[in-house]
């Protein structure tokens, strides 16, 4: 008795190793195409962030700025690529005053009020000098390096010595009544702003110049011309004086730090770049 044989054809074989094959294929061109997608639109996200974080960090840092014909300004240097600049890091008020020492009251009720700690040799006092207490024209501030601070006391309250060079000849009537005590005192560090290359792209970098730091990257990749500034007097005239600075434009221009898919997820993949323009309105400048 003879029995039939079951199975697949050779044939049947060969269809279904097509349509396996042919199934996969499409498969994994779909989640090639997620995945390149995927990873685009991340990049996109980050390139977004990324500008608009510096849209918000740069102007910031440079919106307290001073700058004042004939008195004292917190520009140092401008150029097209870079600017530096005096940067406030703390606030207190004055408790008493020799000719080589200030000291800030730090108690509860009044802290000084600092990015962090004073910083001798990268930190500088910013000193305000009544001058005339009924006589507004006579005000101003004197700018002095810091040797030393220590906590201390003033009275029975806690404070902060910062001691310094004698500046009894800095003030202008040489008269240390002229400095009030609750007056206000700053300090500040000489900061710069730059674009610069590291391993191998471009980033907006930051250093502390008074405190001998090494540039460090702080916003990017960009371009190769995608940190610019530019600067005007309050009536939106273009200048390089420094004491008529009123106002900066700040143009980033951001890039993805790989290439990836065009819209669509089809044709070769590409660096993205997106553009912010910003105009920052020096607050502490007079009009």
């Amino acid at each position: 008795m003879s029995g039939r044989r079951r199975g697949f054809t050779l044939v049947e074989l060969m269809i279904g190793l097509v349509l396996v094959t042919l199934f996969g294929t499409v498969v994994y061109k779909l989640l090639n195409s997620t995945q390149r997608v995927s990873s685009a639109q991340a990049e996109r996200m980050m390139l977004q962030s990324g500008v608009r974080t510096g849209a918000l960090v740069v102007p910031s840092e440079l919106r307290e700025l001073n700058t004042s014909a004939g008195g004292q300004t917190d520009l140092v240097h401008i150029d097209t690529d870079s600017i530096t600049y005096r940067a406030a890091r703390g606030v207190g008020f004055v408790c008493a005053v020799t000719a080589t020492q200030v000291k800030i009251l730090n108690t509860t009720v009044l802290p000084f009020n600092g990015l962090r700690s004073i910083s001798p040799g990268r930190d500088s006092l910013l000193l305000f000098v009544d001058g005339a207490p009924d006589t507004a024209g006579d005000d101003t501030w004197i700018r002095l390096p810091i040797t030393s601070v220590a906590a201390t006391t003033c009275g029975s309250e806690a404070e902060i010595a910062v001691n310094t060079p004698s500046f009894i000849n800095s003030i202008p009537d040489s008269q240390l009544a002229s400095v009030v005590v609750g007056g206000p005192v700053r300090t500040e560090e000489v900061m710069r702003l730059k674009r610069f290359a590291a391993d191998g792209q471009e980033w907006v970098g930051a250093m502390s110049v008074s405190g001998n730091d090494a540039v460090q990257p702080v916003l990017g990749p960009i371009t190769t011309n995608g940190f610019s500034l530019a600067y005007f007097t309050g009536d939106g005239t273009a200048t390089t004086t420094l004491s008529d600075v009123r106002m900066i434009r700040v143009t980033l221009i951001g890039v993805t730090e790989r290439s990836v898919a065009r819209i669509g997820g089809f044709g070769a993949n590409q660096l993205l770049q997106d553009t912010l323009v910003t105009t920052v309105l020096l607050r502490n400048a007079p009009r």
